[in-house]
């Protein structure tokens, strides 16, 4: 008999399947693929579609597909999941927004929920049922989904950036995990120098990609920079970003130059490789590194991200799920939100993101499997202060916008590599943040 994959005792794929989907679900990551669920007996009269990215942990995208199979048989309807690239999303909403055709079930990232509520379904009685099930929310989740008294968006899961680090690498200069997570932004730079003489370079994307946003934000915070005040003044232009500039300036001579065009995926293969010591990310890296037992995953830890003069942060994308008002299965699709947010649902979620995935209602963030696996101890709970892009200005346009445009990682970027001087790139932020966030 074939060995099986079990998440909470069941089967659920033989490990034949599991291997196969996870090389799938590593592609498809890049590329995108369709699951279709279809009921065993009968023909259905009625589909639903739903929008997701494809995880970057192999694993999840296969019980993703288990559970909406289950919720299709029990409804007696055919279920559609179109696993899109990350990159890919944003291009994808924007298309179905305008043309009013698309998916019933949607990915919302971080701001989208504000970004898009007058096309969006309010779904007040989902949240506050599945609330009061694992409830209470976090604050964080208030923040992205509860906008004018509605819920237009129900969060679902985040993920967040304490820093990956090559355990072996930061040995070699006499510095064990506890050590790293102790670092201050000053420390650090010290430290990356010495790894540099090594060949052992930190890194971290400075590009026009997602993960730079999640890296230079808390840089920017740490230093006490913002990029919005509470009421969506812009406020970038300030002698604590320009600290912020100065410094990236500085590692940035320590680290890989090809980090100026980085997707989200470079940082992954820079750590795998074995030549990175340090990178902010989610553990998707030590992820892929276990599950293909390679001899780097027991090398791989995670330590929160370096302090700075203001204090110590972490950034999080955050995904919620939405309902189209032009959707003809209002009803179905909220349905199987509950479903996938059930708490016997969520917690093989989790175990199939390896952690990955990370709770935005309390209970459901009492589940043993970061307390089990060592590797996850500074990752959940969340040991920075934990915000995300746009923080602390409103939920809008505004911040989804500039998060989209990389507004923060080309101020950077223009910055270390001189094309603009620090105070150039930061007035040219400051101009391109006014024109987002006037619309």
């Amino acid at each position: 008999m074939e060995n099986v994959v079990k998440i909470d005792g069941e089967r659920v794929l033989t490990r034949r399947e599991f291997l196969r989907a996870a090389g799938r679900a590593g592609a498809a990551a890049i590329v995108g693929y369709s699951f279709l669920a279809k009921p065993a007996s009968g023909s259905p009269t009625r589909s639903i579609s739903m929008i997701h990215w494809s995880h970057f942990v192999p694993a999840y995208n296969p019980e993703l597909e288990r559970q909406v199979t289950e919720w299709s048989a029990r409804r007696g309807v055919a279920a559609r999941v179109d696993f899109v690239a990350y990159r890919d999303i944003p291009a994808k909403l924007a298309a179905e927004a305008e043309s009013r055709t698309g998916h019933d079930v949607v990915q919302l990232r971080v701001f989208d929920a504000a970004l898009y509520r007058q096309h969006l379904v309010p779904l007040d009685d989902v949240a506050q049922e599945v609330e009061r099930e694992s409830g209470p929310w976090l604050p964080l989740a208030r923040y992205l989904g509860f906008l004018d008294g509605r819920w237009y968006g129900v969060p679902w899961y985040y993920w967040s950036f304490p820093a990956t680090i090559n355990t072996e690498h930061w040995g070699a200069i006499g510095m064990g995990a506890a050590n790293v997570a102790a670092l201050d932004w000053n420390a650090f730079l010290e430290a990356a120098e010495r790894l540099y003489r090594r060949g052992t370079l930190v890194g971290m994307a400075i590009s026009q990609t997602f993960d730079a946003n999640d890296a230079l934000y808390p840089l920017l915070w740490s230093f006490g920079g913002r990029t919005v005040d509470e009421k969506g003044n812009v406020v970038i232009d300030s002698a604590e970003t320009a600290a912020a500039v100065e410094y990236a300036k500085r590692l940035f001579r320590l680290m890989p130059r090809d980090v100026l065009g980085w997707d989200d995926a470079a940082n992954n293969r820079f750590i795998l490789a074995g030549v990175g010591s340090w990178t902010p990310n989610a553990p998707s890296i030590w992820a892929v590194a276990k599950l293909q037992n390679l001899p780097i995953a027991g090398k791989i830890d995670h330590v929160p991200m370096p302090r700075g003069p203001k204090g110590r942060f972490r950034s999080a994308s955050t995904l919620a799920l939405g309902v189209w008002k032009f959707s003809r299965n209002v009803e179905l699709a909220k349905d199987l939100i509950r479903h996938l947010l059930s708490p016997a649902n969520y917690a093989r979620q989790v175990e199939a993101s390896m952690g990955y995935n990370q709770p935005f209602l309390r209970k459901l963030g009492q589940h043993a499997y970061w307390r089990n696996e060592p590797v996850l101890r500074f990752y959940e709970p969340v040991r920075e202060q934990l915000a995300v892009p746009g923080w602390p200005g409103p939920a809008g346009e505004g911040a989804q916008l500039v998060y989209t445009a990389f507004i923060v990682p080309l101020m950077f970027a223009k910055a270390v590599t001189g094309e603009m001087s620090t105070a150039e790139a930061i007035r040219w932020a400051a101009r391109e943040l006014q024109a987002r966030y006037r619309r």
